[in-house]
């Protein structure tokens, strides 16, 4: 049977061993484990959790066991805190933009290959090279006619001078 423990749970069994003991060997944690939970854990997820406890609750007491120190002045203290909510905004902002250039990149891609597959499809066409000779030569045969036309506008109304 695949039973799950939720972090939740195994962080409390964590917390209770260390505050018991704080040598508790990895053993002990997954025998108290399938007597809860009917389960072990994987090991790797267990020992993970399992070290994160360990060393918060060491940090626990290593703060409970210094001297207390001189408080900080009201406007220090509003100040660090002040910075930790900036740090939070900009780490969020950060995370924010990180999506924003994965989906522009995504887009970018995502229509580039668009526009690929449509060009390879009218190069497919049969007669897509005649079609373009034709229409080419057909821009040349024009751009000619509007120049020879300019040019004869030109020469008529240069030498006649002024119409009444």
């Amino acid at each position: 049977m695949n039973c799950r423990i939720t972090e939740a749970g195994l962080r409390t069994v964590c917390r209770e061993l260390l505050n018991r003991d704080m040598k508790v060997s990895h053993r002990a944690l997954r025998e108290v484990l399938r007597e809860r939970f009917g389960a072990a854990g994987k090991t790797a997820r267990v020992l993970a959790v399992w070290r994160e406890e360990s060393e918060r609750a060491v940090r626990a007491r290593f703060e409970r066991d210094q001297p207390t120190k001189a408080p900080l002045p009201n406007d220090v203290r509003e100040l660090q805190q002040r910075l930790s909510q900036a740090e939070l905004i900009a780490e969020e902002m950060k995370t924010r933009a990180e999506l924003a250039e994965l989906r522009e990149q995504s887009h970018q891609d995502h229509w580039a290959l668009e526009v690929d597959r449509l060009r390879e499809q009218l190069r497919a066409q049969p007669n897509y090279a005649r079609e373009v000779r034709t229409l080419q030569s057909t821009v040349i045969r024009l751009t000619a006619e509007i120049s020879a036309l300019r040019a004869g506008d030109d020469g008529r109304s240069g030498g006649e001078g002024a119409t009444p």
